[in-house]
């Protein structure tokens, strides 16, 4: 555990720097929110102009404490930031939380002062939080060290959520929304500029804090990748789901790549590839980070994803089911056994199955419900039991809420509600919500809450098992691949191929004419129709170019080829060093599929696999992770992509060798591993895949070195 983070995130000593008698200044809020809320601790107003604040002694320095404190509030002007941080840590402060603004989000002056401030902290060895950020709140202390709006609240409700956030206003926006639900936390940090720690590093804590069992944060970037994925690590094997959501969806910060891998690899998707590699829940909005947080914080988690819909509006179970159904989720029916035993407890119109729809006689007996519950939860083809509640009002409402706890806490099932009425409803709502079955008031933030539970328990079932790499190839081939690599500073490519070749990665049979008569000879050899195609590193787009001739056989047809496309390549880049035509065999029908490597600016290489053809030029379908990977992260790309069903053969045509793709990728893995600092992208498209058991190859293949 990051104990060095305790005297930050739990402080027994609080000195505030810069307190103030004025409540409406930050030095005076944070006076203000420690007392009202009653933090035990004990708290150290610092400022020179008094004596006293809010009955509390006031000392002239930090350097004047009776103690070393654990924190110091920093609640001082911008300017005087780095002289207050160098005196707390000559007064031997453990850490501190930086409010000020004017660093590293103004420009580059102030880039240059958060730098500064960065090396003292450093050489100090303090922990801190910040600068530009409204503070930390332990809410099992009630230590409030923070100014957000959200500090005028009533109360601090406590509970077992962990959130960080990258953004202070939004952050104090969820914590309102949450609570207004009696939604607890056990500690929430905004994380500021993260000049000395940054979100990963609050986490980590929160990872080992036996007071948090569920982690959220609201995500702009992730600085250190490798220092995340293990963080991601350590919580799936406590058993602890990460639910984040992750802003900044655009291509503004995409670059105009060479090949269909760069263009296809934008930042967000590589932030939600290396969330799936690493077993992170991600959402996409701050009502679906609450609930979803909400749901893992309340609920036992299940033993898989079969869904029990217990209802009062038949309409309302139809709406679930359809979404349910949608999202992969499976409706079981019931055992001959629980059917027979309810329908001994129900009118004979009632629905025996799954959803279950008691109907309006609830109405006249609405303790159908208490009777039904209990043996329809108990049914062994159900792991979560959904209840769905209409218009119920008052105290009926608190009556059938009332039933549903009992329940959940009868059985070892997680339960959840959809309940779908208004303010009439509320008595039963409000006992929900203090309860610990999860209340939802969305069909489909319900649904999409639940399909992340049943996807995290595949994550960690998934990723703690040891997942196998791909194997190295001989130290001569990586040698041989090393060479040809640094051989020209643009590879052609049949050079790409004799690459790709040494890691034992399928190319097709082929050689490079110097002339037609070679080329004729070449094709010969082969044996099949060849293709043709321009050798030249200059031309990369050899169609525009008219440098590839296809399906060309005969002793007469392939030296006329080899001419046209060296007289049309030379009129097309008259400039270009042409080193002759490649000809190569045509590799025959099968399943086109794209494989790529392209680096992106937070991840570094990422691996993209899809279909080829219209899926991936129109559609996009592909999948992604970052590199390396192991054969459980490229069996799981294989299956995310919506063109999958392709791979195990329709209408008529057989399964593709799903082998070959996997060994593919897995050896991409190695060599970007070998050789990756010296690679930009890597397009292999299209990779023709045969039927199963008969392989593939690779028939074009783009390598781009990095500064080409």
């Amino acid at each position: 555990m990051n104990e060095g983070l305790r005297p930050l995130l739990a402080p027994e000593s609080v000195a505030i720097i810069g307190a103030s008698t004025d409540f409406s200044r930050i030095g005076g809020m944070l006076v203000k929110y420690l007392l009202k809320f009653g933090y035990k601790g004990r708290v150290y107003p610092v400022n020179p102009k008094y004596e006293e604040i809010a009955s509390l002694r006031c000392y002239p320095s930090v350097a004047a404490l009776p103690e070393k404190a654990d924190t110091a509030l920093v609640a001082v002007p911008e300017k005087f930031i780095l002289d207050t941080i160098t005196d707390c840590a000559r007064a031997g402060v453990k850490s501190a939380i930086v409010y000020s603004a004017g660093f590293a989000e103004t420009g580059e002056e102030g880039k240059a002062k958060q730098e500064k401030l960065s090396r003292i902290i450093k050489e100090a060895g303090m922990k801190v939080c910040g600068p530009n950020c409204i503070g930390i709140i332990n809410f099992r202390q009630n230590a409030a060290m923070s100014f957000s709006g959200f500090m005028e609240a009533d109360r601090l409700v406590p509970g077992n959520i962990g959130f960080v956030s990258q953004s202070g206003a939004l952050g104090g926006t969820i914590l309102s929304r949450a609570q207004d639900r009696n939604i607890g936390f056990s500690h929430f940090v905004s994380t500021g500029n993260e000049a000395e720690l940054d979100l990963v590093d609050f986490m980590d804590f929160m990872v080992d804090d036996p007071e948090t069992t569920v982690i959220m944060a609201y995500v702009e970037g992730i600085r250190d990748p490798a220092k995340f994925a293990a963080l991601s690590r350590r919580a799936l094997e406590k058993g602890k789901p990460i639910v984040v959501l992750k802003v900044g969806e655009t291509e503004s910060g995409k670059r105009v790549a060479a090949s269909h891998t760069g263009s296809l690899t934008g930042s967000d998707s590589a932030y939600s590839a290396a969330f799936r590699q690493h077993g992170v829940v991600r959402v996409e909005d701050y009502d679906d980070l609450i609930e979803t947080a909400m749901l893992f914080s309340k609920s036992k988690l299940p033993r898989g994803n079969r869904i029990g819909i217990l209802t009062s509006s038949g309409g309302g179970a139809i709406i679930l089911a359809d979404k349910f159904t949608k999202h992969g989720m499976a409706l079981p029916d019931l055992t001959d056994s629980t059917k027979q035993q309810l329908s001994q407890k129900i009118v004979s119109f009632a629905t025996i199955g799954n959803p279950m729809d008691l109907t309006g006689q609830l109405y006249s007996e609405p303790e159908i419900f208490k009777r039904v519950i209990e043996l329809f939860a108990r049914d062994e083809n159900i792991d979560i039991v959904m209840t769905v509640i209409s218009m119920v009002p008052k105290e009926r409402a608190r009556a059938r809420a009332t039933w549903i706890i009992e329940a959940a806490q009868a059985i070892d099932k997680p339960f959840v509600t959809w309940w779908a009425a208004g303010s009439l409803s509320e008595p039963g709502m409000a006992l929900l919500d203090e309860s610990q079955v999860p209340l939802f008031k969305s069909p489909e933030r319900c649904v999409k809450a639940l399909k992340s539970m049943v996807e995290y328990l595949g994550f960690r079932d998934r990723l703690l098992t040891s997942g196998q790499a791909a194997s190295a190839p001989e130290t001569a081939e990586r040698d041989r691949a090393r060479g040809i690599l640094q051989a020209s500073p643009v590879l052609t490519e049949h050079q790409a191929k004799q690459l790709l070749a040494c890691y034992g990665i399928p190319i097709t049979q082929e050689e490079v004419a110097k002339s037609a008569e070679q080329a004729a000879e070449i094709a010969a050899r082969i044996g099949r129709p060849v293709a043709l195609k321009v050798s030249s590193p200059q031309i990369a787009h050899k169609t525009e170019a008219g440098g590839i001739r296809l399906n060309i056989s005969g002793k007469a047809a392939v030296p006329g080829a080899y001419n046209d496309i060296m007289t049309a390549s030379r009129r097309y880049a008259p400039q270009a060093d042409i080193e002759g035509v490649l000809v190569q065999e045509m590799a025959g029908e099968g399943t086109e599929v794209i494989v790529g490597v392209a680096r992106d600016a937070t991840f570094g290489p990422m691996i993209m696999f899809g279909l080829g053809g219209i899926m991936v030029e129109v559609l996009k379908d592909v999948s992604l992770r970052p590199l390396p990977i192991t054969r459980r992260d490229a069996v799981e790309m294989l299956a995310e992509i919506k063109g999958s069903p392709i791979l195990k053969g329709v209408r008529g045509r057989p399964p593709a060798d799903t082998e070959t793709i996997i060994d593919i990728l897995l050896k991409i893995s190695s060599l970007v591993a070998d050789l990756g600092d010296d690679i930009a992208e890597i397009d292999l498209n299209p990779i023709i895949v045969f039927e199963q058991g008969k392989g593939a190859r690779v028939v074009d293949a783009l390598v781009i070195k990095k500064g080409a």
